[in-house]
């Protein structure tokens, strides 16, 4: 079985390339998508429209702690759907060294055929990092996430200027000189073909994020999730860096998608249910209740 790992740091456009590779996939491809938080949310978005097995693993990230977990929801996987491509879709605080070494250490890793990692940086805060010199765990992150790959894809290139994309390459190459490095905007490219390195870097680490969920039913007034959406880069619901969600309103079900102070607004098929989760440091939940309507 070919095994597909991407990754890349919360909001770095992983799941938008998910759905650009489903475009081409085998008709028995499975998916395997790992969310810090209970929700489930990128699983329901990779699904709708699409007839493909997804499995989804909530809670928590695929780190060394949930090597074990990986390991047997990828056996579960084969025994159960018996693809012949499997992609995984870790959170983006997953250590990429561990998902790699959980896998080629596996009691079934005979079996396995490890396809190039496809990494993911989102330009506009990878800059923040380089020019903060590291921002606590998130910089170790970017060491594992950016050593561990073949391909890079330099994501939100549309939203960076002057000689951003170089400086953000130089950065790169230092650590990893054989890695592919492609500038995209929303993660649309043509993946080359490589050869998978084999060798793995492996980084230990714990970032110090949680999140809140929040799962209700009725509507929701769209326009309130916009000036919450606005108000989180002020701080003043704790520091959070990430939001995503599904939410039913008088237009029918949207999706919203919020990183490091940007956010947009989609659209999704079908819902039953609000689903919203917010990722960080310290985060106010009563705050957010209140900003919601949640009753």
């Amino acid at each position: 079985m070919k095994v597909q790992v991407i990754c890349g740091f919360l909001g770095a456009g992983k799941t938008t390339l998910l759905k650009n590779l489903l475009q081409n996939a085998a008709a028995d491809t499975a998916i395997l998508v790992n969310e810090f938080g209970e929700l489930g949310i990128d699983g329901t978005l990779v699904s709708q429209g699409c007839n493909l097995n997804v499995v989804e693993m909530p809670s928590g990230c695929i780190c060394c702690s949930l090597r074990e977990s990986l390991v047997d929801g990828v056996r579960e996987i084969m025994e159960k759907y018996n693809p012949s491509q499997l992609i995984i879709e870790p959170t983006g605080i997953a250590s990429p060294s561990s998902i790699i070494l959980g896998l080629k250490k596996a009691d079934y890793a005979e079996k396995l055929k490890l396809a190039p990692v496809i990494g993911v940086i989102d330009l506009t805060f990878f800059i923040e990092i380089i020019r903060d010199g590291d921002v606590e765990d998130v910089g170790e992150f970017f060491k594992d996430q950016i050593m561990n790959s073949d391909i890079i894809l330099l994501n939100k290139a549309d939203l960076v200027i002057g000689d951003t994309i170089d400086r953000c390459r130089e950065e790169i190459t230092a650590l990893n000189p054989a890695a592919v490095l492609i500038p995209t905007v929303y993660c649309r490219a043509e993946i080359p073909e490589v050869e998978a390195k084999g060798e793995v870097v492996h980084f230990h680490f714990s970032p110090r994020y949680s999140s809140e969920v929040f799962r209700f039913s009725g509507k929701v007034d769209r326009d309130r999730i916009e000036t919450l959406l606005k108000d989180l880069k002020t701080g003043g619901y704790g520091d959070i860096f990430r939001a995503k969600g599904i939410i039913l309103t008088c237009d029918g079900p949207v999706t919203f998608d919020y990183v490091n102070g940007r956010f947009e607004f989609g659209k999704i098929a079908e819902a039953v249910e609000n689903r919203l989760v917010f990722i960080g440091r310290d985060i106010d939940r009563a705050k957010l209740e209140g900003a919601i309507g949640v009753h």
